[in-house]
């Protein structure tokens, strides 16, 4: 079939199982054997030779499989853009192609062992992730679900870790949900992105468990995914509790003579602005020790009466114990 004028011509073929249209004729490659690929309810007409020539896997299923091959563990949109990827030279840029279609091409390609593909989208996948205008600034939690499984499969720790975070920072500002995170998070074992979620979820939920009500997410969660989330309620607001009566302990600073007096002032203060720290959830513990740090930073008060260095000691106490706190979440939810 020729192409009509101002159209290329395609270096393979679709069409759907359910109708009879003759499939369209691959383009010409010297030695040609033309096989016909079948995926759910699409057929691929596709030069076997070139497949053959990329992977071993591909040896093999022709040799084992007569027209219409048939293959699964992907969707047909996905060996759409594998197969466009095959065929496709000069490969373009990685920042030419969306996440969404070098993921089907990394995916397709670690199934079937073609390494050139694989090097490729995977690359053109940590240009993209790691970029300062990353799409994943503004992708849908199944991008993510999708990317972490793929950091996994190649075994892309740094990938994993950067994904990970860029994920977390958006589930914290609350611009994605935090269940489909827990969700893959508890599946793989990821504990630093699982307590972090849990963390942003039980914020979500805390005013329904407090009102003795229905969680609103438990249908997707696991009756042992529903009870961590009840250990970090009780967890954490008893933490809260222990800090409103206790402020996070500081030395004294070399230059300080009055050391006892700096207690007493930052005793005080603190009493007075863990009053003020209404707006959080009573389980929100980071951003109350965050607004602590803040307010009591500019507290006039606190800085006419005691000494800077004391000062200086105190604050860096809240922040050290809100790391304490981000770094150890998964023994409130009991992980």
């Amino acid at each position: 079939m020729v192409a009509a004028r101002g159209q290329r011509s395609t270096p393979y073929s679709m069409m759907n199982s359910e109708c009879p249209i003759p499939l369209r004729r691959t383009l010409s490659y010297p030695g040609d054997d033309d096989r016909v690929i079948r995926v759910q309810n699409m057929r691929f007409k596709v030069n076997a030779n070139i497949l053959r020539a990329g992977s071993s896997a591909f040896k093999n299923i022709f040799k084992s499989q007569d027209s219409p091959v048939v293959l699964s563990g992907h969707t047909a949109a996905q060996f759409r853009a594998f197969l466009w990827a095959v065929y496709a030279h000069p490969l373009p840029t990685a920042k030419t192609l969306d996440i969404p279609r070098l993921c089907s091409i990394a995916e397709v390609s670690f199934k079937y062992g073609f390494d050139s593909l694989k090097r490729w989208s995977m690359d053109g996948i940590r240009t993209k992730v790691n970029a300062p205008n990353t799409p994943l600034r503004t992708a849908p939690s199944e991008t993510f679900v999708r990317l972490i499984r793929l950091a996994l499969l190649y075994r892309d720790a740094d990938l994993s870790r950067s994904i990970q975070s860029k994920w977390l920072t958006r589930i914290h500002w609350h611009d994605l949900p935090p269940v489909p995170a827990i969700l893959i998070a508890d599946a793989y074992d990821l504990r630093h992105l699982l307590c972090h979620a849990y963390y942003v979820h039980l914020v979500d939920v805390s005013a329904l468990i407090a009102d003795g009500k229905r969680l609103m997410d438990d249908s997707l969660l696991s009756p042992t995914q529903t009870l961590h989330v009840f250990c970090g309620y009780h967890s954490l607001s008893a933490l809260w509790r222990q800090l409103q009566e206790t402020p996070p302990t500081f030395s004294a600073h070399p230059q300080c003579t009055s050391h006892a007096r700096c207690q007493v002032v930052w005793a005080a203060r603190w009493a007075l602005e863990t009053g003020r720290s209404w707006a959080f959830a009573p389980v929100d513990v980071l951003c109350r020790l965050l607004f602590m740090e803040r307010h009591l930073e500019m507290d006039e008060l606190v800085k006419s009466c005691m000494t800077e260095g004391c000062r200086r000691e105190a604050l860096d106490a809240i922040a050290r114990k809100r790391g304490e706190v981000s770094d150890n979440l998964q023994h409130h939810f009991d992980l």
